[in-house]
C-alpha cells in the first residue's frame, strides 16, 4: 500500500506546533555482548569503526578488532550471530596466536604481523565485498586506509598498499611535519621524503584522520566515506585542551564519494562545532542508518576537556547537511565504574532483531580518551556492548508531563485510506481533518475523533461510527491537526 511516513527530525512538514518538543526514543541497554576471552583478543575487543553485515541466511557477521598498546598490536577478527546478542568467533584457519587457531583475518598482500584495525566492510548488491582498514605501520612511515576486496567476505586480497583510499596526516606521503606545521601547511620536505611515491599535493588532497566509515548508496551508485578532518587548533583561540593526545588539532567530520570504491574525491566538511557548543567541543566519528528518505546519524560527540565520548543522534536527508537537535548521549553512558562510563563508540549499522527492535553494537570503555582512569576505576576495560529500541522509532514530538500539545501539518496528499500513528500515549490523542486552506471537513472534526491511549506503532485514527477512516479523502490534499495529551508522537503514516 502506498504510504508517506512523516518523521519530525526537522520541521519541514510542520505548519505549527505548540507545547511539543523533540525527544529521543528511550533505549534498553544489554550490557556486554562480547568481551576479551583469550590471548588472541590481546587487551580487548572493539567494534568502533567496525562492521556488522546481515547475511542472506539470516546470520549477522561482525568484523571487529583486537588490540594492545605495548607492544603495539592490532588484528581484525570475525564473529557471527543468529540473533545479534550471542556471538561466536569464527575460527578461520588463516592466522594463529601463540600456536592456537584464531578468528583473525590474513589479508593476501599484507605481512601476517601487519597492524590493521577499524574494518569498514561493504557488501555490494552484485555480491562483491570491499573492506577498508587502517594500516598502522609507523616503523616504515605508513598510516593509511587500505582497500581490500573479496568474493565471500572471508578471504581478502589487498588492492594496492601504495594506492590507499586516504592518508593519515602522519603518513610519509603527506608529511610527518603535518602535526607540527598547523596541519594545513605540511612540509613536503618531511622525514620520509626520499620514500615518497605520490605527488605531495595529490596525497595531501586525500589527507584524513582515522575513525572512518564507508557505505554504498544504491540510489546514487556511489561509495560514501565519513571520516575525521583535522583543523588547526592554535592556543590563542581558547579551544585547546592541553591534556588531549593531539592538542593542536580540532576534529570535525568530512565526507567524500567514489564511483568505484577505489578513488575517492575531495573532502567536504559537514559537521563542525556550532556557536552554542562549548569551545572544546570536537567530533570524532559519524556512522549512519537509512530509514526511508532519512539518514539517522550516530555522531561521536567528543568532550575534549573531559576526555569522554558520547554517541549523539543526528539527522540528515542527503548525508551532507545534518540536524543536531540533541547535544547529548543517545546511548547513555553508565555510572563509574561501569564498562561504558567514559565512552560509547558506535558500529557501522543497526541490526534488526526479534522482528521488532533495532540493536546497536557499540564499544564501551571505562578510561578517558587519553588513557587516564577516572577515580573509582582501578584498571582499563573496554568491550562490545549493546542497546536496543523499537524499529521505526528514533525521536518523537512529546508533551511535557500532564500537558497538552497541538500540531498542525502542512497540506499532504493522502495516499492511503487510513491515517496511522506510531505513538506512546499516556493521556490521549485526537485529530481533525481540514482542507488545504484550513476549513474543517464535514464528519472529521476534533470532537468526532475517537480518543485513544497506549503505546503502539499502529494506531489508526477514527471519526465516529459512520467515518471509521479517512478513505473518502484518499488521494486528496488534506491538512491534519492533532491534539496530544501527555504523549509522544514518533511518526504519522498517510
Amino acid at each position: 500500500m502506498e504510504t508517506h511516513r512523516i518523521f519530525f527530525f526537522d520541521g519541514r512538514e510542520v505548519a505549527a506546533s505548540v507545547g511539543l518538543h523533540l525527544e529521543p526514543v528511550p533505549v534498553e541497554k544489554h550490557g556486554i555482548l562480547m568481551d576479551c576471552e583469550g590471548p588472541a583478543d590481546l587487551e580487548g575487543v572493539s567494534v568502533f569503526c567496525g562492521s556488522v553485515v546481515p547475511l542472506a541466511d539470516g546470520v549477522f557477521r561482525m568484523y571487529y578488532y583486537a588490540s594492545r598498546r605495548q607492544p603495539r598490536t592490532m588484528r581484525i577478527g570475525v564473529a557471527e550471530s543468529s540473533d545479534g546478542f550471542h556471538w561466536e568467533r569464527r575460527l578461520l584457519g588463516q592466522q594463529e596466536w601463540e600456536g592456537s587457531p584464531t578468528s583473525h583475518l590474513r589479508i593476501e598482500g599484507l605481512p601476517a604481523d601487519a597492524n590493521i584495525t577499524q574494518p569498514s566492510v561493504v557488501l555490494l548488491p552484485d555480491g562483491r565485498w570491499f573492506l577498508y582498514c587502517w594500516l598502522h605501520g609507523q616503523e616504515f612511515g605508513q598510516i593509511r586506509y587500505l582497500i581490500c576486496t573479496s568474493k565471500d567476505g572471508l578471504n581478502w586480497r589487498l588492492h594496492d598498499p601504495n594506492r590507499p583510499a586516504i592518508f593519515h596526516p602522519s603518513d610519509l606521503e603527506v608529511g610527518q611535519a603535518g602535526w607540527t606545521a598547523g596541519l594545513t601547511n605540511a612540509n613536503p620536505n618531511a622525514k620520509f621524503d626520499a620514500q615518497r611515491t605520490w605527488d605531495f599535493l595529490a596525497a595531501k588532497r586525500l589527507r584524513s584522520n582515522d575513525a572512518t566509515y564507508v557505505y554504498f548508496n544504491e540510489t546514487t551508485n556511489l561509495f560514501e566515506m565519513y571520516s575525521v578532518w583535522l583543523l588547526p587548533n592554535p592556543a590563542e583561540m581558547g579551544r585547546r585542551t592541553p591534556h588531549d593526545n593531539a592538542p593542536g588539532a580540532l576534529r570535525v567530520i568530512h565526507r567524500r564519494t567514489s564511483a568505484n570504491g577505489l578513488d575517492f574525491g575531495p573532502p567536504e566538511l559537514i559537521v563542525f562545532p556550532a556557536a552554542a557548543d562549548p569551545l572544546t567541543q570536537q567530533f570524532y566519528y559519524l556512522s549512519q542508518h537509512r530509514e526511508g528518505d532519512w539518514r539517522i546519524g550516530f555522531l561521536g560527540n567528543y568532550h575534549c576537556w573531559d576526555q569522554t565520548m558520547d554517541c549523539e543522534m543526528c539527522f540528515s536527508r542527503d548525508g551532507r547537511y545534518w540536524e543536531r537537535p540533541f547535544r547529548g548521549s543517545f546511548i547513555p553512558r553508565g555510572p563509574i565504574p561501569e564498562p561504558d562510563c567514559m565512552s560509547a563508540y558506535a558500529t557501522n549499522a543497526l541490526l534488526p532483531v526479534d522482528g521488532k527492535r533495532w540493536l546497536m553494537l557499540y564499544r564501551g570503555g571505562n578510561s578517558r580518551h587519553n588513557h587516564t582512569l577516572p577515580e573509582g576505576v582501578d584498571h582499563a576495560h573496554h568491550a562490545i556492548m549493546g542497546a536496543s529500541w523499537p524499529q521505526g522509532r528514533f525521536a518523537g514530538l512529546a508533551t511535557a508531563p500532564r500537558t497538552t500539545g497541538r500540531l498542525l501539518l502542512k497540506p499532504q496528499i493522502l495516499l492511503r485510506g487510513s491515517i496511522v500513528l506510531d505513538a506512546d500515549i499516556r493521556g490521549g490523542i485526537r485529530a481533525e481533518l481540514r482542507d488545504p486552506l484550513g476549513a474543517a471537513l464535514p464528519g472529521y472534526a476534533l470532537h468526532q475523533c475517537q480518543t485513544f491511549a497506549g503505546d503502539g506503532q499502529r494506531f489508526g485514527l477514527h471519526w465516529g461510527e459512520d467515518n471509521l477512516s479517512s478513505q473518502p479523502y484518499q488521494y486528496d490534499a488534506v491538512t491534519l491537526y492533532l491534539e496530544l495529551n501527555d504523549a509522544t508522537l514518533y511518526s504519522i503514516s498517510l
